[in-house]
């Protein structure tokens, strides 16, 4: 079956998953004409964008105007159109590709703590620092006897951390209020001057901006021409021998494939001889290969 056929068939059926009728009525969130959305479709999809279930709302309303456009725009003939078979396809196409070769990566491809401790110590310069540079925690409230309460908290023993979740209203505070490492510049000049004069492990008083009330936390410090602990760096190059290893085994897949499967390219010998590097690169999510 061609491609085109195929999807003259897909987008029928498509429709028809849509609408069917024998749906319980508890179970519909939304119906625009024939399109049911259902609380299990909801729930799978928020699940797949990485939505949050507050967020069910919001994603029932995308829903219902992204339905309404679509049939306006089928109203008016937009998909009678060969470049939207051409996209369909590709999204097929991309989206097969990318499942099959994040299955290979997981079959083949493991980094170990000895082969990240190994490229850590040949690879030591690359960790080098050209400044000065500090691991901080930050926590920001709108008034001063919220600042005072939450620094009571943590003298008191409670973790930083924690006070951050409850009480900041910086979009850090999901991360425990880690900033992780900055340099000079980087931070509004009434943080930086704490943050590179407190000593590692010590918090500073109430600090006021015109954002607000501060805390900060020095949780690290780095002086120029140090390289970085491997603590700090051991996600990098765990990500970076992985990205090696996925290009690797592309390429290896590659070779196997052109061997074994029938490839003509009739008009080879008259195309520039340009090496087009786009016809090599892995496909997949994420910036992996």
């Amino acid at each position: 079956m061609s491609a085109r056929s195929t999807l003259v068939v897909f987008i029928p059926l498509f429709l028809l998953m849509q609408c069917r009728s024998r749906i319980p009525e508890e179970e519909v969130l939304a119906r625009v004409e024939n399109a049911v959305l259902t609380q299990d479709a909801v729930n799978k999809r928020m699940a797949w964008q990485g939505m949050r279930p507050d967020q069910e709302r919001i994603f029932v309303e995308r829903w219902v105007n992204r339905e309404l456009l679509y049939l306006e725009a089928r109203e008016k003939g937009f998909h009678r159109n060969e470049e939207l078979e051409y996209e369909l396809e590709m999204v097929e196409k991309e989206y097969l590709i990318n499942q099959y070769l994040e299955s290979v990566y997981a079959e083949k491809i493991q980094v170990t703590q000895e082969e990240i401790q190994a490229h850590y110590e040949q690879n030591r310069s690359d960790f080098e620092l050209s400044e000065d540079e500090v691991a901080i925690q930050h926590l920001l409230v709108d008034n001063r006897d919220a600042a005072q309460l939450a620094l009571q908290e943590i003298r008191a023993g409670k973790p930083f951390e924690k006070v951050m979740e409850e009480r900041s209203l910086s979009g850090d505070n999901q991360v425990g209020g880690d900033l992780g490492f900055v340099k000079r510049g980087e931070l509004i000049p009434e943080l930086e001057r704490q943050a590179f004069s407190l000593p590692v492990g010590q918090m500073s008083p109430v600090i006021k901006s015109e954002f607000g009330y501060h805390i900060i936390k020095v949780v690290k410090k780095y002086v120029k021409g140090n390289s970085r602990d491997l603590a700090d760096v051991n996600d990098e190059i765990a990500r970076r021998l992985r990205v090696k290893k996925q290009w690797d085994v592309y390429h290896d897949l590659l070779y196997q494939l052109q061997n074994s499967l029938k490839v003509t390219m009739p008009k080879s010998d008259t195309w520039s001889t340009a090496r087009d590097t786009t016809s090599r690169e892995p496909v997949s999510r994420e910036g992996n290969p």
